[in-house]
Order: C-alpha cells, then structure tokens, then sequence
C-alpha cells in the first residue's frame, strides 16, 4: 500500500477487505467460476491477516515499551514510522518517560554508591544480615575488627567467636552488649548495638560492632583518678592530725626527757592529761582510718544478685510499713504509686531493697529543713517496656557539681555520711545490668531512676 497514514492505512485495508468480500458474494456459488471463488476466498484472508499483524505491529510497540521499564532496558529508542501526527506524541512520549526512569536510575545508583561509600568508610563496624543469618552488607571496619575479608553468613563467624555469632542472631533490638572478640594474641573489647529493619517485607538486623578498648582506658583511667584523689583525701583527712598530735605529743615527751635526766619523770596532771586526751584523739582517728578502710573493702563485695521475679506493689508496702514511724515524725508526707499493681522485677529482692532503703533514707534527710515535706515512692513500665522505680522528694537539691560526682566511692555532701550508699546501690543496679540515675532541681527537689 502506498499510504503511509496509519489512518488511511486502515481505512484503505478495511474498505479493500469489504471490496473484496462484496465480490465473492458478487460471484456467487457459480459452479465455472469455483477457481475465482478460491482465489478470492484466499484474498480476503490474506487481507484480514496483514489488517492484524498491521494492528499487531502498533500493540508490539506498546508491549515492547512496557517490557522496557518492567525489565528496567532503557536502552531501546522509538522512532517514527511515519505512522501519524498521534503516533509521533505517543513515541515521543515514550521516550521521554525512558529518559525519565533512566535518570531516575541513575540519580539512585549515584545516591546508592555515595552512602555505601559512606558506610565503608566510617570507623564504626556496620553488619546487615537476613533473620536467616545470611550477610548483605560488611564494612571495612567489621572486616578490620572481625578479622575476616569477606562473610556470607553469620554462623561462620562461629570460627572467631562463638559469643559473637550468638549474640548477633539473639541480641534484643534496641540494646546493647559488651564483649572481647580475639584480635591476634589481643583480646579487643566491643560494643554490639542491634536494630530490626523491615525491607520490602523482609526482616532484616543491622548491627553496629565498636571497638571500645580507647575508652574503657579513658574510662579506666578516670576512675583511677577519682578513686587516687578520694582516697588520698579520705586519708590526708585522718592521717594529717594523727601525725601532727603525734609529733606535738613526741615534742613534749622530749622537752621533759631533756628537762629530767634522771631516771624518773614528773609530770603534772594537766599536762598529763593533755598528752591523754591527745593520744585518745589519735586512736579516734586511727579507728575512723580504719572504718574507711573497712567501707572501701564493702565496695568490693556485692554479692552477686540471686534473681527472682516478685511483686513491686507488695515490696513498696513493706518498704512504706517500714519507714512509716519515721515519716510521721518528721511530717513528710510519704507517697506511694506502683502501677499497674500487679507490676513484677526480676531481681534480688534483698539488695533492690538495701537500694531503695538507703535512697529513701537519704530522701528523707534531704526533706528535713523544708516545711511542706513531700516524699514518693513510684514504679512503672517506659515506653520500652523497661520496669522503673522512682524515689522523689521536694527538699533542696543537689547542684549540678555534685550531681557528677555524686555516685564516686566517699563522696557525700551530709556531715556525717560515709560516701559509700550511694556507690554501693550503683554497683547493685550494675550487676542487675540496669541503671541509677539521678536529676535534680535546687530549690525543687530530686529524683533517683532506677531502670531495670
């Protein structure tokens, strides 16, 4: 056919169709002319299927763009074929969504490629991994850490460390675990941090693997340094007036060693009395020396905690019974909330108990030169579904100053406090691997958090 409209295309291959079917009828079932009815029987059905594959060919071109971005080729170009002004647009807007979804490929692989490089370049340890175990995505830094060039499946990490794997396939999202992973004749501390994604319907974990051997030492050595300044002034505290009553005493004794050279001395009673008194007050002080030394040693015997789940609400009655004579006699008002009440703990109930009685007792100190007294004993559920108990009170406050150093073995801003109660319950909570913490307000009060 000459037209090369696809309009007139159609219209001239549909109207030469109906010619011919109108000839065959024309002709009739005329027994002389069965050779010419043939030949137009088999041209009309030449013609309905070159109308088809024409219409075909159009759909093929629409299946063939379709194919294109389901199969993400966009390599293939649609040219005109001269087909009609309409099927140039459609064409041309063909392409264009090609172009389209080519660089929206493109800006994706370039954004994909800059946050791999990203994570392969940070100095935290990045492992992603199918619940099933199976490796997506290892860092450089994991590699370095792990000390493997390459991973495709967790459990092969088994051959590093088998406290590793397990604790990446078991480590509850959102929480963290310590350990030490083999790093040549080394063992290197590292902090775990887990996170479940859910990708297109797929779980996935994401962990991060940190060394933390720097700041364990910095941590170390702060703790050192704290510990070497509180003891040092513990120390200077009760050994600075024993040496000196000791020398004035060793002074006097020569001065009437040199007065006297006999073999006998006299002494009259009130000087007599004097060195008494001095020498009482070095055994005081010795004795204090002696208690300090006693606490400190306390602080390294926690015993360890023997767990059992129990009810909060009926531990905070029997906490309230106990406190209840002392409470009324100083007018504090004693609150106490647990909810919901059928709250439970898995702890070891003695030493929660010793936390929250040296807490309270403090609370109740704190509260004793305030005129509307107000303490509250609190526990609930956070929104991580973590047990917390609060003790709060309206009394003063603590300064900020003191709030950072208040949990350091000695340091006590009461006269006649030891410094080791609150140390102490911090350590409890640490071996519940829980947390106390403290907030606090001058002139509005505080609060001890414990979050188990």
């Amino acid at each position: 056919m000459g037209f090369r409209n696809f309009r007139f295309q159609i219209v001239a291959r549909v109207l030469l169709l109906v010619a011919t079917v109108f000839v065959f009828f024309k002709i009739g079932f005329d027994a002389s002319l069965v050779s010419t009815q043939v030949f137009v029987g088999l041209l009309i059905a030449a013609q309905t299927v070159a109308l088809i594959v024409f219409l075909e060919r159009t759909t093929n071109r629409l299946v063939k763009f379709l194919n294109t971005i389901k199969y993400d080729d966009f390599t293939e170009v649609f040219t005109s074929r001269g087909e009609g002004e309409k099927f140039d647009e459609l064409y041309k807007s063909y392409n264009e969504v090609i172009k389209k979804f080519k660089d929206i490929r493109s800006e994706k692989e370039a954004t994909t490629h800059y946050f791999q490089t990203v994570v392969q370049h940070i100095g935290i340890g990045i492992l992603t991994f199918k619940k099933s175990g199976e490796v997506q995505l290892m860092n450089n830094a994991a590699k370095r850490l792990l000390q493997v060039p390459r991973l495709e499946h967790v459990e092969h990490l088994r051959a590093v460390s088998s406290q590793l794997a397990e604790q990446l396939l078991t480590l509850p999202a959102g929480q963290s675990a310590v350990l030490k992973l083999p790093h040549g004749k080394e063992r290197v501390p590292v902090s775990l941090f887990a996170v479940d994604l859910v990708l297109r319907g797929e779980d996935f974990r994401l962990v991060s693997i940190q060394n933390i051997q720097r700041e364990l030492e910095d941590k170390e050595m702060e703790a050192w340094q704290n510990l070497i300044r509180v003891l040092t002034h513990e120390i200077m505290n009760s050994v600075t007036p024993i040496a000196s009553l000791a020398g004035s005493v060793a002074a006097d004794v020569q001065d009437y060693l040199e007065a006297q050279p006999g073999n006998q001395i006299c002494l009259e009673r009130e000087e007599t009395e004097d060195m008494g008194m001095a020498l009482q007050t070095i055994e005081k002080r010795s004795q204090g020396l002696v208690r300090f030394v006693n606490d400190f040693r306390s602080l390294a015997r926690v015993p360890t905690p023997k767990k059992a789940l129990f009810s909060v609400d009926e531990m905070f009655r029997q906490l309230q019974l106990l406190f209840q004579e002392e409470v009324a006699h100083e007018n504090i008002l004693f609150i106490v909330n647990c909810r919901p009440t059928n709250l439970t703990v898995l702890a070891d109930r003695e030493l929660l108990e010793q936390v929250l009685i040296n807490l309270v007792r403090n609370a109740i100190h704190a509260l004793a030169d305030q005129p509307n007294k107000t303490l509250q004993l609190e526990a609930f559920q956070d929104s991580d579904s973590r047990t917390v108990l609060q003790v709060s009170d309206n009394g003063m406050g603590i300064s900020e100053e003191a709030q950072e150093q208040i949990f350091l073995p000695f340091y006590t801003t009461k006269s006649t406090g030891s410094g080791i109660g609150l140390s102490l319950s911090k350590q409890i909570m640490r071996l519940h691997k829980g947390t106390l913490t403290v907030s606090s307000e001058l002139g509005k009060g505080t609060t001890f958090t414990l979050r188990f």
